[in-house]
């Protein structure tokens, strides 16, 4: 059962939710810099995690018998790319000194990955006709 204190008692004091001067509420700085470096670690974490995901993933896939397993590659190395893109954008984000900035760089990033989705669909189709192709002829 919640229990309500009465505003300037201990408990309320103590409180890491009352607007009152609690030591818990002392030790926020909302400052740009702090909340930029807790972006920053923040997003490396995530970071880190998604390079220990695809270095499993690329692990499985290498040694995965599928005959689809060089196709299943060639898109992972696509989604790691963007991926990377993405967290790549978070950090020059994070850095932005202000909004005109901060579009600037979101317009450079959508830019780049429709440069990038252009060349991977065209990889892709190319791959597909290679494997198409290698259905259709005789084997020896």
């Amino acid at each position: 059962m919640l229990a309500i204190s009465a505003p300037g008692s201990e408990a309320f004091r103590d409180n890491p939710f009352s607007t009152q001067g609690s030591h818990a509420m002392a030790n926020i700085n909302p400052s740009a810099d702090n909340v930029r470096a807790m972006l920053t670690e923040s997003l490396g974490r995530v970071r880190q995690a998604s390079t220990e995901y695809f270095d499993l993933l690329e692990k499985n896939l290498g040694a995965s018998p599928l005959p689809i397993a060089d196709q299943a590659k060639q898109f992972c190395n696509y989604l790691q790319r963007n991926v990377v893109a993405t967290f790549d954008l978070g950090d020059k984000l994070i850095q932005a000194k202000d909004v005109q900035d901060a579009l600037k760089v979101q317009s450079e990033f959508f830019q780049a990955q429709m440069r990038a989705l252009t060349d991977q669909a065209k990889d892709m189709g190319e791959s597909a006709m290679k494997a198409a192709s290698g259905m259709f002829q005789p084997k020896s």
